[in-house]
């Protein structure tokens, strides 16, 4: 989401002649329609790309263009273009594009779609470009890229590990800022309490394979919650798409708090949640859980 200019030797760089985004051949996630990569360079950042893939669930595209492709707004473009090559992985289909732009000045721009969307700040999208282009700098494009895909691989598998003060989630905004606080004040007493980890997840948006809430487990375990070699903990799943609620045990949860209590954990939760009352709600579920460990 952060674009940054760049000066650049075009006379050495560009070394053919980009067309119009067009389909391509093969499924492929290196679009270099300026030829700035050499073969063995694109068909290794294609290699990286698949274990980045592999390793995290999400897509990783590289695009590089030297036409003006008539946009004022390269996130425009960006978005444009993500559909029509169908990328993003996952029931959120996330993936992070890199768009190095060289008509002109030369832009970089990296941007962001589904989980990474709201994982990411923009602070943290300026320190990957900013980042990648000191190697731009130097002429190092392919490590550049390659950088890049390894700082997000290594964030994206410890989130829960390196952000341990949030717990809270909140895609579909249904929390107020004092909702959000008083939230994570709350699971971070159940957290001391229990030792088992606790998160809030709200989305609006329609995912694929979600019929049944699924999207929380790849939530959960994808980003390094839980607690213990379990990967402990409970998790609170709001879907706005279906107009259900889910919570589901992780780890030894499944022991301490059978599929019978959780049952009725769900129930005493359900009338708050069918008058709207978000917070009261989480906050019943959180009682009932910390009942097992006082």
């Amino acid at each position: 989401m952060k674009k940054r200019c760049f000066a650049l030797l075009l006379a050495a760089i560009l070394l053919l002649s980009a067309t119009a985004f067009g389909e391509e051949a093969a499924p492929v996630r290196v679009f270099d329609y300026a030829g700035l990569f050499t073969a063995q360079e694109a068909d290794a950042l294609e290699a990286a790309i698949a274990e980045f893939q592999a390793a995290t669930g999400y897509d990783f595209a590289i695009l590089v263009s030297d036409v003006d492709h008539g946009y004022d707004d390269l996130q425009q473009l960006c978005d444009d273009f993500y559909d029509t090559k169908g990328l993003g992985l996952g029931m959120n289909h996330t993936a992070i594009l890199c768009f190095l732009d060289l008509y002109g000045d030369g832009y970089y721009y990296v941007s962001v779609f589904g989980d990474l969307k709201y994982l990411m700040s923009e602070e943290d999208i300026q320190y990957l470009a900013e980042n990648a282009m000191s190697d731009f700098y130097a002429g190092d494009f392919s490590g550049g890229f390659q950088w890049t895909m390894d700082i997000t691989r290594q964030a994206v598998s410890e989130f829960g590990v390196q952000n341990q003060s949030r717990r809270v989630y909140d895609y579909a905004e249904l929390l107020s800022d004092a909702d959000t606080e008083a939230l994570e004040a709350a699971i971070a007493d159940f957290r001391a309490l229990s030792g088992r980890d606790f998160l809030y997840l709200s989305t609006y948006e329609e995912m694929d394979g979600n019929q049944n809430g699924n999207y929380m487990e790849e939530f959960f375990l994808s980003h390094g919650f839980g607690e213990g070699e379990q990967r402990s903990g409970v998790m609170i799943y709001l879907d706005l798409a279906s107009g259900n609620f889910y919570v589901q045990n992780f780890g030894d949860m499944d022991t301490l708090v059978p599929q019978q209590d959780l049952n009725v954990i769900v129930g005493n939760a359900s009338p708050l949640m069918a008058e709207g009352e978000i917070l009261p709600a989480v906050q019943q579920v959180l009682d009932d859980y910390a009942a097992y460990f006082r």
